[in-house]
């Protein structure tokens, strides 16, 4: 069996959890005859020295599995047409109608391939399929069911509570064209209050939009995979039918090969993930100030993505760290050193301040044997048993990590107790014998 397989993102040009996923699949749906080839955009900046129109698609091999990426919509239709495969099978949803080559794998590329005749799947691996937001955090603070409705989410995006709710309705109807040229001229104004307004009438055109957007995907899509169960539940709150849904929680590759974690004299506590604070490093850093130093603790950060999202966020972190030689920063890990640097923590810190839908590192906490601490939210409430192989504590709260943080390195008894409650993890080889039994029932039926 032949199949396509798409996403906005595919190494070696990003390295997130999507493509460590989709990499992964795609290399152990082989063992069961599934040869998949990867459609990916071509990122602006591989272009140079030409301009983006001048830009031509490519095709190369990655780990052995051939990816194409493509230009520009028009290639991606040729390519497609071209390929002759009954299954398409999409990891994102990025709008990408206003310009192709930036993010440029969503609702356009599932429509073409429902056109084409194909079987289509997409998988569900972010939020923002029900969140405008993002996060999934109710005015950043506090967990959300998803459900899409005009006033509460126009609230948390930063319509004013003064607003009258009768309102929201009607200004979510206004004219695409018409909340877009009256928000740009708005959000220019020295004055709040018209910055204001321009969020007002902006934001519940946003909501309306995010809604129609899932009507479509469940139009264009024969079945939806969901990698977590709050994900799964918030489709079916906004009508999404549990027919069509399939949950398939993530799963890692076995590293049987590794020592499992050992413990150490001072309590080893490791970050692997993003700067920008939804990932939660400052949280870490926060508590261990609230920590006294004569407590027997490390802070490793093997810190990413040092972009315009977190930068800030990393300054901050560094003068922090200059001053607490228990923080230290060091560089950040390549995929194949990723398990080996875990195996080395007593403890993996996973404090996202939003719902992740995993995160894959938790399960690569627990197949090397290191307990996981995190927040008590979504995916990472889904995968770690406070108590047993893990710690789960409020998300935002620093002073609660630092109770947590003193505790466990007063008691390392605890950490020996975790490590032994951790459980066998999910393999990506059990991942694709779930998606290979699903891809035989689209092309029977």
């Amino acid at each position: 069996m032949k199949l396509i397989q798409t996403s906005a993102w595919y190494p070696p040009d990003s390295s997130g959890g999507v493509e460590v996923y989709l990499d992964g699949l795609a290399q152990d749906l082989k063992l069961f005859g599934v040869e998949c080839v990867i459609g990916t955009p071509l990122k602006p900046e591989k272009a140079s020295p030409l301009t983006v129109s001048q830009t031509r698609s490519q095709t190369h091999h990655h780990n052995g599995i051939e990816v194409y990426r493509y230009a520009s919509f028009a290639d991606f239709r040729s390519w497609l047409q071209a390929s002759q495969s009954k299954i398409y099978h999409q990891h994102t949803v990025r709008d990408s109608e206003r310009n192709p080559m930036r993010g440029g794998c969503g609702i356009p590329h599932l429509r073409l391939a429902r056109e084409l005749g194909m079987k289509t799947i997409l998988t569900v691996h972010m939020p923002e399929v029900v969140c405008v937001r993002g996060t999934m955090m109710q005015a950043g603070q506090t967990a959300c069911d998803g459900q899409i409705n005009v006033t509460r989410c126009g609230h948390c995006l930063g319509v004013s509570k003064r607003v009258p709710p009768w309102i929201a309705e009607p200004l979510s109807q206004l004219p695409r064209s018409l909340v877009t040229a009256s928000y740009d001229r708005l959000r220019q104004s020295s004055d709040v209050r018209f910055r204001q307004l321009g969020t007002t009438l902006r934001t519940p055109a946003q909501v309306r939009d995010r809604a129609h957007q899932l009507r479509e995907i469940v139009h264009l899509t024969d079945r939806i995979v969901v990698v977590c169960q709050w994900l799964y539940d918030a489709l079916v709150a906004n009508g999404v039918p549990e027919t069509k849904l399939l949950l398939s929680r993530h799963g890692v590759s076995p590293t049987s090969h590794l020592s499992r974690s050992v413990s150490h004299a001072s309590l080893k506590i490791g970050f692997l993930g993003r700067w920008q604070e939804t990932k939660g490093v400052q949280i870490l850093v926060q508590a261990l100030q609230h920590v006294p130093r004569s407590r027997p603790v490390e802070l490793i950060i093997h810190a990413t993505h040092a972009d315009e999202h977190g930068q800030a966020n990393r300054e901050r972190i560094l003068a922090i760290a200059a001053q607490d030689s228990r923080i230290q920063i060091r560089d950040p890990l390549s995929r194949a050193d990723v398990p080996g640097a875990i195996a080395q923590f007593d403890l993996l810190a996973v404090p996202s301040q939003w719902l992740e839908t995993g995160p894959l590192v938790v399960l690569e906490a627990h197949a090397v044997g290191t307990p996981v601490m995190g927040s008590d939210l979504g995916g990472i409430a889904e995968l770690v048993s406070h108590g047993k192989d893990g710690w789960l504590i409020p998300a935002t709260d620093p002073q609660a990590w630092a109770n947590t943080i003193e505790h466990l390195a007063e008691h390392p008894e605890v950490v020996a107790t975790l490590k032994q409650g951790i459980r066998p993890v999910k393999t990506i080889r059990e991942v694709a014998e779930e998606m290979v039994a699903l891809y035989e029932e689209l092309i029977e039926d």
